[in-house]
């Protein structure tokens, strides 16, 4: 049985790459996951790992030991779902991270709502404007704005989300308001630096693409902050619509430029493919892919 264990703690390390990043799925210390492994090694008096400073690596026979743990893990975890499916509902732990500024308004109502309908489930939501390394801290699913291409992940779109330029009253009357995307050059814009391009805004009408170069006092990683700082008369900025959209029915802050596109973005459900097996992954996607449309189209 200990060797069993052992496998499975072997397998962690490989799939991460890390001793740390397997620790923090196993909720074990490191030095537990290394010695492990290390009696692993002795027990079948085979070396399994090379270990430098900066990176593991399989030995011929550790990668054919890993494949077999593979199929051991992925039998372990059919068998959980197999059970989960018999009581028709997901159990356990479902763990989430998505942008902070599609939290409030966007994915903390929709995770609300799925737990509702599955009470033997908990679920940790973690908001965090970076990308979050999904296999080091255990991640089952993120959403994602944009998807960044990763060979280890699969994505599903959920929807898109329109950008809009705009500004409060205040801003505009002491500072007056763009007739076309080039004069932004010469306003305070706000820099949003998670855009691919933070510096230089597109815009669209009529199929043609108009680009400028911009520049602004403040810069920040957060979408909220942008919107703050919009509200506060700070400048121009541009965010996505559900996220400003009662700002503009309450004339809290005033479109600009509505004849030109500002872009839009894809949301994403990421996740590994194996972990979509499993039942409170997949019941959690096919949940938010019906939900959210919706869901943005009540926020613009």
């Amino acid at each position: 049985m200990d060797d069993l264990r052992r496998m499975v703690i072997f397998f962690h390390v490989v799939d991460s790459q890390s001793f740390s990043a397997a620790a923090r799925q196993l909720g074990i210390a490191r030095s537990a996951v290394s010695r492990h492994v290390s009696l692993l090694e002795k027990s079948i008096g085979v070396r399994l790992l090379n270990r430098t400073t900066r990176r593991l690596s399989l030995t011929e026979a550790g990668e054919t030991y890993y494949q077999s743990c593979a199929r051991i893990v992925a039998e372990a975890e059919m068998a959980t779902q197999r059970v989960c499916q018999l009581q028709d509902e997901p159990v356990g732990t479902l763990k989430i991270t998505a942008p902070s500024s599609l939290g409030d308004p966007l994915v903390t109502p929709l995770v609300r709502d799925f737990m509702e309908r599955y009470s033997a489930l908990n679920v940790d939501l973690l908001l965090d404007d970076q990308v979050v390394d999904m296999v080091g801290e255990g991640i089952d699913v993120s959403i994602r704005v944009g998807w960044l291409d990763d060979s280890n992940f699969v994505a599903r779109k959920l929807g898109d989300m329109t950008r809009l330029l705009c500004a409060s009253p205040g801003y505009i009357e002491q500072h007056g308001r763009p007739e076309s995307p080039a004069d932004l050059a010469q306003y305070d814009c706000i820099i949003f630096t998670q855009l691919p391009t933070p510096y230089h805004w597109a815009f669209t009408r009529n199929k043609r693409e108009e680009r400028v170069q911009v520049k602004g006092r403040l810069k920040t990683n957060n979408a909220s902050a942008v919107r703050n700082a919009m509200l506060g008369g700070v400048g121009i900025g541009a965010v996505s619509s559900f996220l400003i959209g009662e700002d503009i029915k309450t004339g809290r802050l005033e479109h600009l430029l509505p004849d030109y596109e500002c872009g839009t973005a894809g949301i994403y459900a990421v996740y590994q493919h194996r972990h979509y097996q499993q039942a409170k992954v997949r019941l959690f996607i096919d949940f938010i892919a019906r939900q959210i449309k919706n869901r943005i189209k009540e926020l613009v």
